[in-house]
């Protein structure tokens, strides 16, 4: 952790790009607008690792917030570090959902402020090393280096402190370990239990080099890397034996596809805890495998490799292969007599000279010369077919402001199954990605639902939502940014958390649960979007989209829906001057109150929020609670408490309120005259 001033980024936008071996570093600064193009910067990058710095990003502009968007939706299949993220940075990734897409954030600056001599200053966090105290570190104060005092994290990066516990841990790749160490001195280093997958193909030949933990094992993703003959390298590895799950799912999935499946130099008690015998009746062969010996001379623990071939008819017999110990040349004693059984059952292999040399060959092979088979490929071109398709599409998906030029999009990593076919044609399993071209448009993600009529319901609600997130972004205003964001902003980002926890099983209850919450508020946040947000609200989609496919478990199908708004940013400043502006009301002032509150307030369906109280209203309420109702008449903004007031003062009687206070339920008040 190191402690800076803050920096003084300049405005215009700029790029600076290093290429390091397999990695590419992107430096950008200034204001992301129309000038950084994502996609085109994406696909200029050749390599497969990208480490982007964020510390000199001053604002992104709308337009640039979309082509970042479209920079993360570019890199989907490479590994993508961001790094040094500005105070900016953060707050907007704590409050735009999708904003860091599928980047690691390795560190970012968070600000402190000293509580006696208002000092500010900035500290860098780094996430790997402060993962397991970064829950507690908006609640722990700093010395302050000017005057000693204490000084507190800033509230956007402690919520966004609070929501990095609970996204999933990442692994930093080896090679970007020792970039980041050698270029930003970062204090890492690679973690041996961590579980890498290296390969070369040749001719129809794979050699897989394995190391680290193999309980973290992708058993899919590895499969898809193993073709033809495949020689898996075991030399590296580390297991426990209560820990095979993912070994055992991965020996199942390739041994559909290999010709054959190879072991090589499996380390001692592997082949005892993690090979069954009806394994070695397949598919699945032992080149060679690590024998713990014992020297009686030297009184020492000896490793030994046995090659199956060379060994076969010895071990075929139970015996163990005479071994001598490479310091003082006695026999040594085999510890593997629990292992007998299995060593008789070894099957023999046929000779292959030209396999054996490539897999001579490419051991020797450096690691950084050899494909990571982690690090995701991209998709083949699939074919068109023939058969037409239920396609006419439909995501809830982009905002899309084009009568402006400014272009807003709704984003969220994901692979989507394959489309079902036509009437005529059977349902297929779904492979990785779409088999046809999506419009253009379409730059976001949708919940599959099972009708198009539900899942239009939802991709409108979605993206009108994303429509209201996008204006408070834009809102500056003092009394809202204090006051209005950080409680909704923190709501919405638990409510999408626990969705996207539950996503791995889309049929359990959980997710239906999670599923089920999200969509309710956003269909409150939209009703009160339509009551309070006047004409700039848009009516009409400018077009749709749907995709129909079959459901992961049992039978039917299911639908994607996407829909696309088209605004103006006549129509974006109108919504944001409505819900920032401020209306005098007899003494005091008040807002329409943000729609996106619906997040944080169950029972809130709209109204105006106090930010000043004085005249009639004083002593009745305070500011930041919320009117919702005057007398048995809604509330729907700050327009509508203005003229029930009026008309209450040209009447007799009290004026009943009803006020949302916090997190307690509505009440009702009386205003006396």
């Amino acid at each position: 952790m190191s402690t800076t001033q803050p920096a003084q980024p300049s405005q215009k936008f700029k790029l600076d790009r290093i290429t390091n071996g397999r990695i590419t570093f992107l430096a950008l600064h200034g204001i992301l607008d129309e000038t950084f193009e994502g996609q085109k910067v994406a696909e200029s990058v050749r390599t497969k690792k990208i480490v982007v710095s964020l510390r000199e990003v001053r604002r992104l502009a709308s337009w640039g917030m979309a082509e970042w968007m479209n920079f993360l939706r570019a890199t989907a299949d490479r590994d993508l570090y961001l790094v040094e993220c500005s105070t900016y940075a953060v707050n907007q990734m704590n409050l735009v959902t999708g904003l860091m897409g599928h980047g690691k954030l390795v560190s970012f600056y968070a600000p402190y402020r000293c509580g006696s001599c208002s000092e500010e200053f900035e500290t860098l966090m780094l996430v790997p090393v402060e993962r397991a105290s970064l829950r507690d570190l908006p609640d722990r104060e700093k010395a302050c280096a000017t005057c000693g005092g204490s000084a507190r994290m800033d509230r956007y990066p402690a919520t966004m402190c609070k929501e990095l516990t609970e996204r999933a841990v990442f692994d930093i790749d080896d090679e970007v370990v020792e970039f980041l160490r050698t270029h930003l001195n970062y204090d890492l280093a690679p973690d041996l239990n961590r579980f890498r997958a290296m390969r070369r193909v040749s001719k129809g030949n794979v050699y897989l080099r394995l190391s680290g933990n193999i309980a973290a094992l992708p058993a899919e993703l590895l499969a898809k890397a193993s073709e033809g003959t495949t020689v898996v390298d075991m030399a590296n590895i580390l297991f426990d034996p209560e820990e095979l799950t993912a070994w055992r799912s991965y020996v199942k999935e390739a041994m559909v596809s290999v010709a054959s499946l190879q072991l090589l130099d499996c380390p001692p008690g592997f082949l005892e805890a993690a090979v069954r015998p009806e394994d070695l009746q397949t598919k699945l062969k032992i080149r060679t495998f690590a024998l713990q010996y014992f020297c009686p001379t030297c009184n020492t623990s000896v490793k030994g490799i046995v090659d199956v071939a060379e060994n076969l008819e010895q071990l075929a017999d139970g015996a163990v292969p005479v071994a001598y110990c490479p310091t003082c040349q006695s026999a040594l004693v085999p510890r593997a007599a629990e292992s007998v059984l299995l060593l008789r059952r070894l099957p023999a292999r046929e000779r292959d000279p030209e396999l054996d040399a490539f897999v001579a060959r490419t051991r020797a092979v450096p690691v950084d010369k050899l494909e990571d088979c982690l690090v995701a490929r991209p998709a083949k071109p699939a074919r068109a077919s023939a058969v037409s398709r239920f396609i006419v599409v439909a995501p809830l998906a982009a905002l899309v402001l084009l009568s402006s030029g400014v272009v807003l999009y709704v984003w969220k990593q994901r692979q989507e199954p394959a489309p079902v076919a036509g009437a005529t044609a059977p349902v297929i399993a779904p492979p990785a990605t779409p088999a046809f071209p999506r419009p253009d448009w379409i730059n976001s993600d949708s919940s599959y639902r099972r009708t198009k009529e539900e899942g239009m319901a939802d991709a409108n609600d979605a993206a009108l939502e994303e429509l209201v997130i996008a204006i408070g972004v834009k809102i500056s205003e003092p009394f809202f940014q204090d006051n209005v964001v950080a409680g909704y902003s923190a709501a919405r980002t638990k409510a999408f958390a626990a969705l996207q926890a539950t996503e791995i099983d889309r049929s359990s209850p959980a997710y239906a649960a999670a599923d089920d919450a999200v969509r309710k508020v956003r269909r409150r946040v939209v009703e009160i979007l339509q009551g309070s947000g006047g004409a700039a609200v848009p009516a009409r989609q400018a077009d749709w989209y749907w995709e129909e496919y079959k459901v992961e478990k049992g039978a039917g199908t299911e639908y994607l829906v996407f829909v696309r708004y088209d605004i103006s940013t006549d129509a974006v400043k109108s919504l944001v001057e409505r819900y920032s502006a401020t209306t005098q009301v007899n003494g005091s002032a008040v807002m329409t109150a943000f729609p996106a509150l619906a997040w944080q307030y169950p029972d809130f369906t709209g109204g105006a929020i106090l930010t000043k109280v004085g005249g009639p209203l004083a002593g009745a309420v305070a500011p930041q609670q919320i009117v919702m109702a005057a007398g048995d008449q809604r509330v729907l903004d700050a327009g509508g408490l203005a003229r029930r007031v009026e008309d209450w003062k040209r009447a007799t009687g009290d004026l009943a309120l009803t006020v949302k206070a916090g997190d307690g339920p509505a009440k009702v008040i009386q205003v006396h005259h």
